[in-house]
């Protein structure tokens, strides 16, 4: 069965689950209504324990916070049930019911984070904007809508319970958002991931209709408040049931890093968003719990300190990058001409003061590197001399006094700050031919390379020029060429 079949069998099912769970729901009395949320969170639970059983590793741990966050509001479903249409009561036991939807909720939050964790690896920044969008948009609906029914009074705990619930939502939502923007999952994910952020979003509204509606002297909500559940079960059994859902763990590169201007104004009106609704509440004459709204704008303005902080460290990270290109080879990782010719300069400058003791160039140049990278392909071709030239610079001695760069195509060269003599130049272009006599292993099966050398020098007080130096080097290694002929 093809994706698209699959995907379209699981959206059928997933309108019928919904459709009958809201009629259900508005056609029923008070005890239909609780059997059918009870049943509706029962079936999603049934659905990611089969998840469960077809995957392995941090999949598995996910899906099992998953059931259990499900299994708790299934709890909290059926304590309802057995304490309101069964038992009489007016309203549900609200310590045993918010620690239990608390916990559930906490432990969604959870598995929304362990999911993520590779993207947050690979793109950080995403994520930060992710949360931070997520906290905002909890203390606006806080300062806007949830904190207002409070007015008429209502114990603190059932603020604070009311609070935490709607950030740990609305941070979830945030999660969820952010991976699927900034495209490190798979396409074919998406519509699972869609199928997540929709319940929690009938979740928020549910829960949102449920305190702004209630009965200011009871507390008790209207019935109809909670319906929008019966739809976000159906939402999440479809999210978690979607064929290409365990795709979502299969997290790719980031589409991009960047801190773009769409971003720089949700960022912007994430930092504006609560102040903006407090003073107008305040100058319009309405009450302000300013509190869990300030809170809330502490922690959106540390996750924006921690986004710039994490901005200005990948932009001192490419400064670096940028520099250590500037200078070396992006292939093989030596010195690049410019890096060679500065350094060069350098000691020619002071050799002819007489504070060098001299200057040694060798030019090498490869012998039968273009047979290979024409026979065995270009990818064996960079290969090898990025084995070239880590075994020239093996020769090179420590402190600095030796430099070994490549000068392009398979042109090396290797400057010493040592005494100037014939001699050490033809110590160190034996070395040099000595080390290609091994053969180079790659990917693709060992090569052999020999290698023609030429060399030039300069002795102390000598005002050579360092295109003297190059130019005297380069038709010595002809020379070698040619003689090997």
């Amino acid at each position: 069965m093809t994706l698209i079949s699959s995907t379209r069998r699981v959206a059928a099912c997933a309108t019928a689950l919904a459709v009958l769970g809201f009629v259900l729901y508005l056609a029923g009395s008070g005890l239909v209504r609780g059997i059918t949320i009870s049943a509706l969170s029962l079936v999603v639970g049934g659905i990611v324990v089969v998840r469960m059983v077809g995957t392995t590793g941090s999949a598995r741990l996910v899906y099992g916070l998953l059931l259990a966050g499900f299994m708790l509001l299934t709890g909290a479903n059926i304590l309802w049930l057995v304490t309101v249409p069964i038992g009489g009561a007016h309203v549900a036991p609200r310590p045993e019911s918010q620690l239990l939807i608390g916990t559930a909720y906490l432990l969604l939050l959870g598995a929304a984070f362990l999911a993520i964790v590779p993207s947050v690896r690979r793109d950080v920044g995403s994520v930060l904007d992710a949360a931070t969008a997520g906290v905002a948009g909890a203390a606006a609906l806080w300062l806007a809508l949830l904190a207002p029914a409070f007015e008429g009074g209502g114990a603190a705990g059932d603020r604070i319970y009311v609070f935490a619930i709607t950030t740990l939502l609305s941070a979830s939502a945030g999660i969820v958002i952010g991976v699927s923007l900034n495209g490190s999952v798979p396409r074919s994910a998406l519509p699972a991931l869609a199928g997540f952020v929709l319940a929690i979003v009938l979740a928020l509204t549910s829960n949102t209709l449920t305190l702004v509606a209630s009965d200011p002297v009871t507390g008790a909500p209207p019935w109809w408040a909670g319906a929008g559940w019966a739809l976000g079960y159906a939402a999440a059994w479809a999210a978690i049931a979607h064929p290409a859902g365990p795709e979502a763990f299969t997290v790719g590169p980031p589409r991009s890093r960047r801190l773009t201007r769409l971003r720089i104004l949700a960022l912007g009106l994430a930092l504006t968003s609560t102040p903006l609704i407090a003073v107008t509440r305040s100058v319009t004459g309405h009450s302000v719990d300013w509190l869990p709204g300030a809170f809330a704008h502490l922690v959106v303005i540390t996750l924006v300190l921690v986004r710039v902080s994490q901005l200005a460290t990948a932009h001192h990270a490419a400064e670096a990058r940028l520099r250590y290109l500037a200078d070396h080879d992006g292939l093989t990782g030596l010195p690049n001409r410019r890096a060679v010719e500065r350094h060069l300069a350098a000691l020619t400058e002071r050799v002819a003061a007489g504070t060098a003791p001299g200057a040694v160039v060798l030019f090498v140049d490869l012998n039968g590197f273009k047979q290979i990278n024409d026979s065995r392909g270009h990818v064996t071709g960079d290969e090898l001399l990025t084995a070239v030239g880590r075994r020239l610079a093996a020769l090179s001695r420590t402190g600095g006094r030796d430099l070994v760069g490549r000068l392009g195509g398979d042109e090396f060269v290797a400057v010493l700050e040592t005494e100037a003599t014939t001699a050490i130049a033809e110590s160190a272009a034996a070395r040099i031919v000595s080390a290609f006599g091994k053969p180079f292993a790659l990917s693709d099966g060992p090569a052999r390379v020999g290698a023609s050398v030429g060399f030039a020098v300069a002795r102390p007080g000598e005002p050579l020029a360092l295109d003297t130096l190059l130019r005297r080097a380069d038709r010595a290694m002809y020379q070698d060429k040619r003689a090997q002929a």
